[in-house]
């Protein structure tokens, strides 16, 4: 009885025990359903984007496509800068299953794309990475070579040749400092590249394609490619006239080498009317298409004895300086081309006058403190017109004081010197009170020192705007670079107007300065502005550099010449800056203004202004040689008499064999034709004389010696003081008698 109970226990034990482990086993496998549910709800609502991303990222590719970015134009439609297409190579490391074919891909991209071949294979070793740029931006003929490898080893799942482009700037350095650049990205980082960056740029498109589970493209049958195109950007086009941007640069490069100007220099030339900018130039200056490259040979032999962390910061401050656009950018003393603003205010409130008589016996009194006139023992007696051309700081310490420091100020804010002028251009110099005196700051010393241009800074825009004012009626210009913004079809967008900030002085003033501006370049201190036919007027400075000077114990100065022409209907003004020259002759007037003239007479007759000569230039003008060559000599004889030309006859023939100067050539009125007339005397030659220095008619004596003709430019015909500083063959050389020589005079005044 006993063994069957336990017999019987035994059986109901496991059954209890089975039964626990069954809830056991439920309770967990509960438990881990509501986790999975728990978990798979999580996956599927609080966590279906991200997860719906990540399977979109491996079945679908996305690449982005650059758009063109916008054309630059000068005014007359010619390309400044445009986007070219060029290749960018990506390759796919997820793609790429084998060892073997990671080094096949260093070892041959790195020689044919010219890249490091260790970063190349490290960028292969990116297995989640589908999108690795291996080289941007690589010619055609590169682009089809790598193509033709890809194909060759079956690579076309690992790599992609995206079109993309490169910008260009088809007229290297012209108007660069205007222009800027753009980086490796297409993205504009300096001047109108930067200004004009989100109208430039347009916006990129996409490509997306997908892929199967291995990341690979579909079959055929099944591929998906959608494409969104990339927009173009806009072009614009510029007031800038490429021709009168090249007279600019031609002739600022030139005397910022011949002087040593260790500061650069700048031109601007603008529509009087409109405060259009037609040319702006700075030399130093750079190559757009390769901005990294510093172009001063002096910053680089500097450079180049620096080492480490010391070469890094110079190259990078030597960069930087060279492409900043000094005309918006630099501030300056404007020195005595300011006292044309000064003389303007004083004629309009009626201060001074034509007629108004001032004294300089070399300098002024003010307080305790003597300032002196750039004339030693002064100038004695002088007009209105004669202070403002003789460049008097004496008299217009007067001129200042009686106008008074209120109405100074009144109309040193209409001018536009405590503003910026607005232009359309990245990084115009801030204008703060720390530049000028306030109106309360203009004491009596403040005040006449302000007069005559010293002191206080501008920039040079704000200066050639304040210029148009004088020229154009009082008004002033807001000024602007870019004409018209097109679309990629060359529709235009938009038109700039020209707007007129405010009127600062009266016409009838303007008329009044503008003519005694005249009078300062037809005999004044600023004569070597003058231009047979084109009545120029203007006003030169020579500022000091005074709280530079202070601090390093130097003498810099700024040249200058600001002006305009024609005087008596202005179109167009230039202003001239050469920053620190080192020459020892280094006034505005002697400097600055034959700049000003040699620009000018090219731009003016291109720009469609007609001259208009007097009776004295017409007498002076040069002619053009007839063709007499192959003609009897009596018959030349008697051509040459008509054109007012004097003849040499060389031999004994009866006819012409050769004639110089040839056809076509100019010649002073007067000037001799050889005329040759027998073979054995064609190679006859003259040595050519050294004319630097000499006057006019010590020029045209060593001239005649040595049988030459001599073309003159600048004052040899205008003023009898002046010498000439240039010529066109060097002295020394052999050449044909009756060749010509073009000689350049500049008249070497002290006025400042």
């Amino acid at each position: 009885m006993q063994k069957g109970r336990n017999s019987k226990a035994t059986t109901k034990a496991p059954t209890r025990q089975m039964w626990r482990r069954s809830v056991i086993v439920l309770a967990l496998l509960l438990l881990f359903c509501i986790g999975v549910t728990a978990k798979l709800s999580k996956i599927q609502i609080a966590q279906a984007d991200y997860w719906r991303e990540k399977a979109v990222d491996q079945q679908m590719s996305d690449s982005i496509t650059s758009p063109k970015r916008g054309t630059i134009y000068d005014s007359k439609m010619t390309i400044l800068a445009q986007s070219a297409t060029v290749w960018t190579v990506i390759m796919s490391p997820n793609n790429i299953k084998k060892e073997e074919i990671r080094i096949k891909i260093a070892d041959d991209l790195s020689k044919l794309l010219d890249v490091d071949r260790e970063k190349l294979y490290q960028k292969t070793l990116k297995t989640k990475s589908q999108y690795e740029v291996v080289k941007a931006k690589i010619e055609y003929p590169l682009a089809t070579e790598l193509s033709e490898w890809i194909q060759k080893n079956k690579l076309e799942s690992v790599f992609r040749i995206i079109e993309d482009y490169k910008r260009y700037y088809p007229l290297n350095n012209l108007a660069s400092a205007v222009l800027g650049f753009t980086g490796t990205d297409n993205n504009g980082l300096y001047g109108l590249e930067a200004y004009y960056e989100k109208t430039l740029a347009g916006k990129p498109g996409r490509i997306v394609t997908a892929k199967n589970g291995w990341g690979d493209d579909l079959d055929i049958k099944l591929r998906f490619e959608k494409t969104i195109d990339a927009q173009d950007g806009n072009g614009l086009v510029l007031t800038i006239d490429s021709a009168v941007q090249y007279y600019a640069e031609k002739y600022l490069e030139i005397v910022v080498k011949e002087t040593k100007c260790t500061n650069r220099g700048s031109v601007i030339i603008m529509d009087v009317n409109t405060g259009a900018v037609i040319a702006m130039a700075t030399k130093g200056d750079f190559d757009p298409n390769e901005p990294m490259t510093i172009t001063n040979p002096d910053t680089l032999a500097k450079i180049a004895l620096l080492s480490g962390d010391e070469k890094s910061a110079a190259l990078k401050k030597a960069r930087e300086e060279q492409w900043v656009n000094k005309p918006i950018s630099d501030y300056y003393d404007p020195g005595s081309v300011f006292k044309t603003f000064t003389a303007a205010m004083a004629l309009e409130e009626g201060t001074a006058s034509e007629n108004s008589k001032y004294y300089c016996k070399g300098g002024l009194k003010i307080n305790d403190r003597y300032i002196k006139c750039h004339k030693a023992g002064g100038h004695g007696s002088l007009t209105f017109p004669l202070a403002l051309s003789n460049s008097c700081n004496p008299a217009f310490m007067e001129i200042g004081q009686k106008l008074g420091g209120s109405l100074f100020f009144k109309y040193f804010v209409g001018f536009g010197f405590t503003e910026r002028t607005g232009i359309d251009m990245l990084s115009e110099s801030r204008v703060t009170d720390l530049l000028y005196f306030s109106e309360d700051e203009l004491n009596v010393l403040n005040l006449s020192i302000a007069s005559f241009g010293q002191n206080f800074k501008v920039t040079p825009i704000q200066m050639i705007t304040a210029m148009c004012a004088i020229a154009n009626g009082g008004k002033l210009m807001k000024p602007y670079v870019v004409q018209q913004i097109l679309d990629s079809d060359g529709n235009i967008i938009s038109n700039t107007e020209p707007v007129v900030k405010r009127q600062v002085i009266s016409e009838s003033t303007s008329k009044r300065i503008s003519k005694m501006l005249a009078d300062s370049v037809n005999g004044g201190g600023a004569k070597n502005a003058y231009i047979p036919g084109y009545r120029m007027a203007g006003k030169t400075g020579t500022s000091d550099k005074t709280d530079q000077n202070v601090a390093s114990n130097t003498k810099n100065v700024v040249a200058s010449f600001a002006g305009f022409a024609p005087a008596d209907n202005p179109k167009y003004a230039i202003l001239v800056m050469i920053d620190e020259p080192q020459t020892e002759i280094r006034f505005g007037g002697t400097i600055a203004a034959p700049v000003a003239q040699k620009i000018m007479s090219e731009a003016l007759p291109y720009l469609g202004i007609e001259p208009v000569y007097t009776e004295e230039e017409k007498a002076a003008m040069d002619r053009t040689t007839p063709n007499v060559t192959g003609k009897k000599v009596s018959v030349a004889q008697s051509m040459l008499a008509n054109a007012n030309l004097k003849y040499q006859v060389v031999g004994n023939g009866d006819t012409v064999l050769r004639q110089v100067p040839e056809k076509g050539e100019v010649i002073p009125k007067n000037g001799t034709v050889v005329l040759y007339t027998e073979e054995g005397k064609l190679s006859e030659t003259t040595v050519v004389p050294n004319f630097i220095g000499k006057t006019m008619s010590q020029a045209n004596i060593a001239a005649a010696n040595a049988r030459l003709n001599l073309q003159i430019s600048g004052l040899g015909l205008h003023s009898s003081e002046a010498k000439a500083d240039s010529q066109s063959i060097e002295p020394g050389k052999k050449v044909p008698p009756g060749t010509v020589i073009k000689v350049s005079f500049v008249y070497e005044d002290q006025i400042e």
